[in-house]
């Protein structure tokens, strides 16, 4: 079962596909945009990454990590980086421990033995709190959608 808005985001420690150490503590006071995706390296995937990378000043701005989490081992992870050009870190979770903690692990894909995640985000406040979850993400408007949430929400504690 997924978190829900006002419930403490689930903390994890992970490595990103730099091998790069992340800890969801260790953000607090700052807000939190984690994504999860079914696939690096797909159509879909590469195109909501790359959405995500052209507003990271202004996410920066505001105060937001984007982090992305994925199914995929760390050396898919690692290519797709390269492809997409992202600042921010990626997340392989092929154990599905992230995925199953927020509740995203989907069913296999046919013709895969791999359980994908879900394309769902969870914006998580800087007292580590979920406020917002999306479970219908469009790849090519995501982003600007999440943006606006967290201009909102920055706005409104301002």
């Amino acid at each position: 079962m997924s978190p829900r808005p006002g419930d403490p985001a689930p903390d994890f420690q992970a490595r990103s596909e730099q091998n790069e150490p992340l800890h969801l503590a260790a953000l607090r006071g700052r807000w939190v945009v984690l994504f999860f995706f079914p696939r690096a390296n797909t159509t879909h995937c590469q195109l909501q990454a790359r959405r995500f990378e052209a507003l990271m000043p202004e996410f920066r701005a505001l105060g937001a990590q984007p982090i992305g989490v994925s199914s995929d081992s760390r050396t898919q992870l690692v290519t797709f980086h390269d492809v997409c050009r992202v600042s921010y870190p990626l997340v392989p979770d092929p154990e599905h421990v992230l995925s199953e903690r927020y509740g995203v692990l989907d069913d296999a894909w046919p013709d895969s033995p791999v359980r994908p995640a879900r394309r769902e985000t969870f914006l998580i406040s800087p007292d580590g709190t979920v406020v917002q979850h999306w479970t219908n993400v469009d790849p090519g408007t995501h982003a600007a959608e999440v943006l606006a949430e967290v201009r909102e929400r920055v706005a409104a504690n301002a």
